[in-house]
């Protein structure tokens, strides 16, 4: 699956190249919505992960976007896995993950997204990384505010460490790391 670099935003981008996944690693990409970085993570990982399976998932709360998504990478329906799904009731079976990220998913800034970090830690290997990042375009720094609620929402879970608080020109994310913490109903 190629990538068009016209209808990839710069955040989006941005994002991939912060989590920088490799070969041999599965990625879930949260509130894929369009599917821009489908074709992104595709570039970087190999097409199935030593045990045969895709090394993407894509997740969306949305029926129209899980369709957008599913029509984008149509030609790359092997390697990559999308379902329509809330992230706070994600099935864990659909791990274990390498990497998780989202771009503008603003559940981890307008709550404390206990349910979905409870889920994510159940899919995210530990050790694995989650990057929540939001980019609203060329104007630099422009959404630095939302990351203090995600800092804030991580740090009152045990299951991931805060390991970084990223900003450049075209977004901004908190960057962390699943801890070994059990994850308990």
């Amino acid at each position: 699956m190629g990538t068009d670099a016209a209808s990839v935003p710069e955040r989006v981008r941005w994002a991939v190249d912060v989590l920088a996944p490799q070969p041999g690693e599965r990625v879930l990409d949260i509130g894929s919505g369009t599917g821009a970085s489908v074709g992104l993570l595709l570039e970087r990982l190999a097409a199935t992960d030593a045990t045969g399976r895709p090394p993407v998932v894509a997740i969306d709360r949305s029926a129209t976007a899980v369709a957008r998504i599913r029509e984008r990478v149509a030609d790359a329906a092997a390697s990559v896995e999308v379902v329509l799904t809330p992230l706070a009731t994600l099935d864990a079976s659909l791990g274990p993950f390498d990497a998780a990220f989202g771009v503008n998913v603003n559940v981890f800034w307008t709550s404390a997204a206990v349910a979905e970090l409870r889920a994510l830690a159940a899919a995210v290997r530990p050790g694995g990384r989650l990057l929540i990042a939001y980019g609203i375009g060329p104007v630099p720094l422009a959404d630095a505010g939302h990351l203090d609620g995600v800092e804030a929402a991580i740090r009152a879970t045990p299951w991931f460490s805060v390991t970084d608080r990223l900003a450049a020109e075209h977004g901004s994310g908190i960057l962390a790391e699943r801890t070994a913490a059990p994850v308990a109903g």
